[in-house]
């Protein structure tokens, strides 16, 4: 089906039938059948914008969950930090950003304070403050709450925008001590929205019932209310509305606040027209047809005549033709957008295309580049062999063995093997780095590898022990005169594999250990590691590297003691790879 008929179809079942079965429909029903389905269409409207402002009072409500479950919130309540200095830079750093999250995220929220209980927290003005600047009120509500319940106060309910207050106590993590009380105010703009919502508009008023039924209310509201009416509130306090002669009233509980709201209208203003001008409107029925059939003509000749256009855009359109569409400045409705992205789409196709052969040329350019740099690790590799034979043609044994032990280091350095080796060849990277090192050093290095395991078998990221024995040569050995024996064992368990690395160099200072141990372990939020503490950055990114190569309980281990030594260990657990 075409979109011409579409739209011709769309104008019978949009516009002409609800129109004439409307007229019908109004002249076959009885003014009752009317008032009451009129009357349940404004309650289902109430309803849902009573459902709307619950989630509006659930949504301040969790204010009270940020604030429960924040450390340093019930940390701060509960007199942890002992200076105030400490308390202003906790606040400031870490409580401050959650009010004014709130704030931002609930527009509705007039004030946010906590009445702190123990007197030695630091007072800060609007935050915390003592719970005696609000008298006996505060110790009265508090004693009134259960544990994970709040409680909402309608202060002023005779007004027209009464306020809202909710409460609920802070207490401690084991929620055994209660540390404070959450005082949230809330502006007259959720009530506000409520009775928009709620259709409060025109002659349509609203006013709050007590939950015996009696009006809480002062003013032109009171004096429309009759005797009978009120009657009929009190007598009817679960009937969701109450028609009279003159009067209109939907009520509903409001069970967080305690209150019935009720909407009050006049039948006469609901059906004054129809009753005085009914052949008035009868013509306005048909006027009104005519109206809507004129103006629905224009509106689908306007957006026909556009659509159709694109479409035949869109037909025309190929790699040869990638021209724009032209889209006036003042159609900036959906069609518009529509017309703007479809320009943006073919823009962007038409320099996909051209990326995509540039994309072309840079990889053949890319493969060349690849071509020569292959070139370079064997020339490397080749000059450190005519190196080491020259060497051994001389007898200099020594340049030979660091020549021999430098090409393997930087075969295996270079090489584009993957991530993932075994740990007989890291075993066979550290023990030519400390021939290299044993050479520079002589007698103040010495050192032994005990393999105890299968290393051939078991899998391990490339480079993860080298780091680890420069570190032990760098911040051991070179630190100190005296000789330094360095140890590498490997044994394993049936639950785990160990890998220890130990020397009897300087050792780490105390301060410095435990910076270190906390960040390995994640025990607390350390300061991040400098550029300049290589040591530590090394260690912190072989352990990061192990705790994601292996998983489970796998992990880095450093104890040492200054001026006696160092040792790392690594911790293979098998559990997980079962």
């Amino acid at each position: 089906m075409s979109i011409v008929r579409k739209i011709i179809v769309g104008y019978i079942v949009l516009i002409f039938i609800p129109v004439i079965v409307f007229g019908y429909y109004y002249y076959s029903q009885i003014y009752g059948n009317l008032t009451k389905q009129f009357v349940e269409s404004r309650q289902k409207i109430l309803e849902q914008a009573y459902a709307n402002m619950k989630a509006d009072l659930t949504r301040i409500q969790s204010i009270h969950r940020l604030l429960q479950y924040n450390p340093y919130v019930t940390d701060y309540l509960d007199g942890v930090y002992e200076s105030d200095a400490e308390s202003i830079f906790t606040y400031t750093r870490y409580i401050n950003p959650i009010f004014t999250q709130s704030f931002f995220s609930n527009p509705e929220i007039e004030s946010l304070r906590i009445y702190k209980i123990k007197e030695k927290v630091l007072t800060i003005t609007d935050r915390f403050i003592d719970t005696s600047l609000q008298g006996g009120e505060a110790n009265e509500i508090s004693l009134s709450l259960k544990p994970g319940y709040g409680k909402w106060i309608l202060l002023k309910p005779q007004d027209q925008e009464p306020q809202l207050i909710y409460y609920q106590n802070i207490y401690n993590n084991n929620i055994t001590e209660k540390l404070g009380l959450l005082e949230i105010r809330v502006n007259s703009n959720l009530i506000d929205k409520f009775y928009k919502a709620a259709g409060v508009e025109g002659n349509w008023k609203s006013f709050l019932l007590s939950e015996s039924g009696k009006p809480l209310v002062n003013g032109e509201v009171a004096s429309r209310l009759d005797d009978k009416t009120l009657k009929l509130l009190e007598a009817n306090e679960s009937k969701s509305y109450v028609i009279t002669r003159q009067t209109i009233v939907n009520q509903l509980d409001i069970k967080e606040l305690g209150v019935r709201i009720a909407i009050m209208g006049k039948v006469e203003d609901v059906f004054r027209a129809v009753k005085e001008k009914e052949v008035v409107l009868i013509l306005t029925i048909f006027g009104f047809l005519a109206a809507l059939s004129f103006a629905y003509y224009l509106l689908a000749s306007t957006i026909t005549k556009r659509i159709l256009r694109l479409a035949r855009h869109m037909r025309n359109l190929g790699d040869d033709n990638m021209k724009l569409i032209v889209n006036r400045p003042g159609n900036q409705d959906e069609i518009g957008f529509l017309i703007d992205t479809y320009n943006n789409m073919i823009h962007r196709m038409d320099e996909l295309i051209n990326n995509v052969h540039r994309a072309e040329l840079r990889n053949k350019e890319a493969a060349y580049q690849v071509l020569q740099a292959q070139i370079k690790p064997h020339f490397l590799y080749n000059t450190l062999e005519t190196i080491r034979m020259l060497a051994e043609i001389a007898n200099n044994k020594e340049v030979a063995n660091i020549s021999f032990w430098f090409g393997k280091l930087m075969r295996y350095s270079l090489s584009s093997q993957k991530e993932e080796t075994v740990l007989a060849k890291e075993i066979e990277t550290v023990s030519l780095y400390l021939n290299i090192h044993k050479m520079r050093l002589l007698d103040r290095l010495t050192y032994e590898i005990n393999v105890n395991v299968n290393a051939d078998k078991i899998a391990c990221p490339r480079f993860i022990l080298q780091p680890l024995i420069e570190n032990s040569i760098v911040h051991g050995a070179s630190t100190v005169i005296r000789p330094v024996h360095i140890q590498v064992l490997a044994e394993e368990t049936a639950d785990e594999t160990r890998i220890y690395m130990m020397d009897n160099g300087a050792g780490i200072p105390p301060e410095k250990l435990h910076t270190i141990q906390s960040k390995l372990y994640r025990e607390t939020e350390t300061k991040p590691l400098s550029e300049g503490e290589r040591g530590g950055l090394g260690l912190y990114n072989v352990s990061e590297r192990i705790k994601s190569f292996y998983g489970g309980a796998s992990r880095l281990e450093l104890t040492s003691e200054q001026g006696k030594g160092t040792c790392l260990t690594i911790i293979i657990d098998k559990r997980d790879g079962e």
